[in-house]
């Protein structure tokens, strides 16, 4: 038997052991109450091999009975319909007095949406009120995250059943009044279905695969090790964590969560990956200048280009940090840079060996300047990442939370069964619930023409 698929057996075995073993624990002491509603098992969780890595999609809801069984077909035709439309000036609401021309229309959208049929309409969104057609409502899922930018949580609220698959809107760039269109699929958590999950997660294989096996063909070497090669530290685990990590959309909201909000934040990333896919994150950029699906900056992406010249990276740091090729080549060396504050031989070697302790470390580096995280190590020895040591910046903490939490429900498949034993009830009755409203929908409509 293939060396994978011996590990993925034995992977298999550990969770179902793990699920078998927390059914047993709820049934203690439930001898002689009424028997609640079986709940049947979950699907099964789908695997994900990446050199050598076995990831799992994440658990999460099925697909919404009123949204198209052939969601991305709907998308694709929304995504085409839109970029074929343009904006009207005349119609634009600007935020600010001073934004003329076209600036006048950030913030506006066209939306494509779609019914459960993939029928398709086109609603107009100007100064954050739904113009057009009559009687199509389109809301924000989220509060405060519909205003402004390309990722905009939109739901239709009325008619019932539609939902959001792409929009155009304005955005800062090299067009007429330093305005260009952008064109993208906004996640709502009603395109949260295990296809689109499945599709982000190979997407992230196949970016970040392409840019590993290019630094091994370019003979791309450790500047600290002449045995080891800069893959050796970026490797695909440990660069796919990363991304999803920069993408949670609040630290504190994540390390506070439980595990059913932090599911939601990592199947919002993955979804709008599965969508958007190169596209994705082309427009971020967070208050400290840092961009795209790494959020690198551009001091370190300038000193990596210059440092790993075999890298071949971009002179254009904008265009080198967006683009997900660069991007990704660019987290990969920056792990092998990280070694130059490591020089204790002690903690060398065992980085070395302890590839946990390895990943969590370079994690906390990419996070914060990896001085401060080796004067953590040295001033606080193994409580390092507690609060107890100051030394750590909270951020940092806070981003180790995230990275663990992540890298256990992808690839240690004990964490992902303990993690779904956890929330399957939840979905199960949530996806539950979403059916029995439909039907009832269904059948009001079924009976108005009768009572007419």
């Amino acid at each position: 038997m293939p060396r994978f698929l011996k590990g993925f057996a034995a992977a298999l075995l550990v969770t179902l052991i793990v699920v078998l073993l927390i059914a047993v624990v709820r049934s203690c002491g439930q001898e002689g109450q009424p028997s609640a509603p079986q709940i049947p098992p979950p699907p099964p969780a789908v695997p994900v091999q990446i050199d050598g890595h076995t990831a799992f999609v994440p658990p999460g809801p099925q697909r919404l009975p009123d949204v198209p069984q052939k969601l991305v077909d709907a998308i694709r035709r929304g995504t085409q319909s839109v970029s074929k439309l343009r904006l009207d000036k005349d119609k634009c609401v600007p935020q600010k007095k001073i934004q003329l021309g076209w600036r006048r229309c950030l913030g506006d959208y066209l939306v494509a949406a779609v019914d459960e049929t993939g029928k398709l309409q086109i609603v107009d969104v100007y100064g954050g009120v739904s113009t057009s057609p009559v009687g199509f409502s389109v809301t924000c899922e989220r509060e405060n995250a519909c205003n402004g930018g390309v990722n905009p949580p939109f739901v239709i609220t009325a008619p019932p059943g539609w939902t959001a698959v792409a929009i155009r809107t304005a955005v800062f760039g090299d067009g007429e009044d330093g305005i260009e269109a952008a064109v993208y699929v906004p996640y709502s958590s009603r395109l949260n279905d295990p296809e689109l999950r499945q599709a982000g997660l190979e997407y992230l294989h196949d970016a970040v695969l392409a840019a590993y096996y290019e630094l091994r063909a370019k003979d791309v070497r450790s500047q600290f090790f002449p045995d080891k090669y800069v893959t050796d530290f970026g490797t695909p685990d440990h660069v796919i964590t990363l991304i999803l990590t920069e993408q949670m959309w609040s630290d504190t909201g994540f390390a506070n969560g439980t595990d059913l909000d932090r599911l939601a934040m990592v199947d919002r990333a993955l979804v709008t990956l599965g969508v958007n896919r190169w596209k994705s994150y082309q427009y971020t950029a967070s208050w400290a200048g840092a961009r795209g699906i790494g959020q690198i900056v551009g001091k370190p992406y300038k000193a990596i280009r210059e440092q790993y010249p075999r890298v071949d990276l971009p002179a254009d740091d904008i265009w080198g940090r967006t683009d997900h090729h660069s991007a990704i080549k660019t987290m990969i060396a920056h792990t092998d840079a990280e070694f130059w504050a490591i020089k204790q031989e002690g903690h060398r070697t065992h980085l070395l060996e302890n590839a946990a302790s390895r990943r969590l470390v370079l994690a906390a580096g990419y996070n914060a300047n990896i001085a401060t995280v080796i004067k953590a190590i040295a001033a606080c020895g193994e409580s390092w990442r507690h609060e107890i040591c100051t030394q750590l910046p909270n951020e940092t903490r806070l981003y180790l939370v995230k990275y663990e939490w992540i890298y256990g429900v992808l690839f240690d498949p004990v964490q992902r069964a303990m993690v779904e034993a956890n929330v399957w009830p939840t979905l199960y009755q949530n996806d539950q619930a979403a059916k029995a409203e439909y039907e009832q929908r269904k059948a009001a409509l079924a009976a108005a023409p009768a009572t007419k």
